[in-house]
C-alpha cells in the first residue's frame, strides 16, 4: 500500500537515509549513556572512578553514585521541562519552515553536546558544560521531528509498523554496546559518539527528502493559536483523556527504569560496561525482532488496545525480573521477554495520529511529546530518589 508521499515500504525513496541518521543519533546517545555513569562518578570524586570492581561497595563510590545520579536527573527534569514548552513551537517550526531543517538543526546541537562530553574527559572541562548542551539538545523535540516525517510518509495503516520500526531503530543497544565494549575506552568511545553524530548530519541534509510541500506549509500566524501554544488540547479533549493518562504512567516507569539501570548494576553487581554488553545485546536483538518482525502481525491479529495490555504486561514482568533475580547471569533472561515489554508506546502513538487529520498532526505530536518528555524527566527523579532510599537502607 502506497504512502501519502508515494512510499510502498521502509526502504523507499528517501528511507534509507531516515533509518541510517536516526540509528546514527541513538547509537551516539547509548554511547554517551553508557559513558556517562563513569564520568559523574570520578568528577565527584576528585579524578578518580570509586566504583571499579570491589570497590562498588564502598562509601566513597555510593556517594559518589548518589550525587552523580541525582544531579543528572536533575538536569534531565530540567530538559523535560523546557521540551514540555518548546514541543509546540518545534512542531509549529516543522509546520512552516519543513521538517528537514528542524532536524538538521536538532542533530549540530546533538553534536556539539557530543564534543562537550568529549571535552570533559579529554580537557577536564566541567561536566555541568554538557549537561546544559544536552537540555538545548532536548529542546530540539527530534522525536516529533522523527514522528511527523513518517506521519506524512505513511497510511494510517502502515504507521503502527513504521512506528514501530523508528522504536527499533532508536533502540541500537544490539550494536553499539559490543562495539563500546571492544573499544574499551571511555576516550574511543567518545570520539566514535562524535563521529557517528557527525555523520548523522551528513546524511540528513544530503540524503533526506523533504516530507511535505511548500503548498503544505502554514504561515506563523495561521499556526500560533494560543491553544495550540499551550497544547491544552490533549489534556482536555475526553476521547484523548483516557489515552494520556496511560501514557503519563507507562512512560514514566519506562524512563524511570532505563535511567537507573546502568546505575543498578554498578551499585548492585560491581558490572561495567564490558559485564553488560551480552545482556544489552540479547535484548536489544529481542526488541529489534519485535518491532521489526512481530508488531505488523501482532496489529492484524489483535486490535491496538491488545497491544498496549500485552506490552503493560511484558514491561511488569521485565521490572520484576531486574529486581529480583539474584545473580547477575540470571538477567539474561530478559532477552525473552524485553522486545514484548516496550510495544505499547508505538500503539499508542499510533492512535493520537490516526484519530487527527494531516493538518492536525503537528499540534498533536507536539503535545504528545510535551507530555512524553515531562513524564519521561519525572520517572528518572523518581527512580533515581529511591535508588538511592534503598542504597542507603541496604
Amino acid at each position: 500500500m502506497d504512502g501519502p508521499n508515494g512510499s510502498s515500504g521502509r526502504c523507499s525513496s528517501g528511507w534509507p537515509s531516515f533509518w541510517l541518521s536516526v540509528v546514527f543519533v541513538a547509537a551516539s546517545g547509548v554511547l554517551n549513556g553508557l559513558i556517562l555513569p563513569a564520568l559523574p562518578t570520578a568528577f565527584f570524586n576528585g579524578g578518580t572512578d570509586p566504583c571499579i570492581g570491589e570497590a562498588h561497595d564502598s562509601p566513597a563510590c555510593k556517594a559518589a553514585l548518589s550525587r552523580g545520579s541525582r544531579i543528572g536527573s536533575n538536569f534531565t527534569l530540567l530538559g523535560s521541562i523546557c521540551v514540555f514548552i518548546a514541543s509546540p513551537f518545534i512542531a509549529l517550526c516543522c509546520d512552516r519552515l519543513g521538517r528537514k531543517p528542524m532536524m538538521v538543526l536538532g542533530q549540530i546541537a546533538n553534536l556539539v553536546a557530543v564534543l562537550s562530553l568529549l571535552a570533559v574527559d579529554v580537557l577536564g572541562i566541567s561536566l555541568y558544560i554538557y549537561f546544559c548542551l544536552s537540555i538545548v539538545v532536548a529542546s530540539f523535540c527530534g522525536q516529533v521531528v522523527f514522528f511527523l516525517w513518517i506521519a506524512d510518509r505513511t497510511t494510517p495503516e502502515q504507521r503502527v509498523a513504521f512506528f514501530a520500526t523508528l522504536a527499533a531503530a532508536m533502540d541500537v543497544e544490539q550494536i553499539v554496546t559490543p562495539l563500546a565494549s571492544l573499544v574499551a575506552s571511555k576516550r574511543n568511545c567518545l570520539i566514535l559518539s562524535a563521529l557517528l553524530s557527525l555523520l548523522a548530519v551528513v546524511v540528513t541534509t544530503f540524503g533526506m527528502p523533504e516530507s511535505i510541500s511548500e503548498t503544505q506549509r502554514r504561515s506563523f500566524s495561521a499556526a500560533a493559536r494560543p491553544s495550540r501554544l499551550l497544547q491544552l488540547g490533549i489534556l482536555v479533549n475526553k476521547k484523548f483523556r483516557g489515552l494520556t493518562v496511560l501514557m503519563l504512567i507507562s512512560n514514566s516507569v519506562h524512563a524511570g527504569c532505563g535511567s537507573v539501570f546502568m546505575f543498578y548494576l554498578k551499585a548492585h553487581f560491581g558490572a561495567d560496561v564490558k559485564d553488560v554488553a551480552p545482556i544489552i545485546f540479547l535484548n536489544g536483538i529481542s526488541n529489534l525482532c519485535v518491532q521489526v518482525f512481530v508488531v505488523k502481525h501482532l496489529a492484524r491479529c489483535f486490535s491496538v488496545r491488545g497491544i498496549i495490555l500485552l506490552g503493560y504486561f511484558f514491561g511488569a514482568l521485565n521490572c520484576l525480573i531486574i529486581s529480583f533475580v539474584p545473580n547477575f547471569h540470571d538477567l539474561y533472561v530478559l532477552a525473552l521477554t524485553s522486545g514484548l515489554g516496550v510495544i505499547f508506546s508505538p500503539a499508542i502513538q499510533a492512535i493520537y495520529m490516526n484519530s487527527v487529520g494531516p493538518s492536525e498532526m503537528g499540534q498533536v505530536q507536539g503535545a504528545v511529546n510535551s507530555l512524553m518528555t515531562l513524564t519521561g524527566g519525572l520517572g528518572p527523579v523518581i527512580f533515581s530518589r529511591l535508588l538511592v532510599l534503598f542504597q542507603d537502607r541496604g
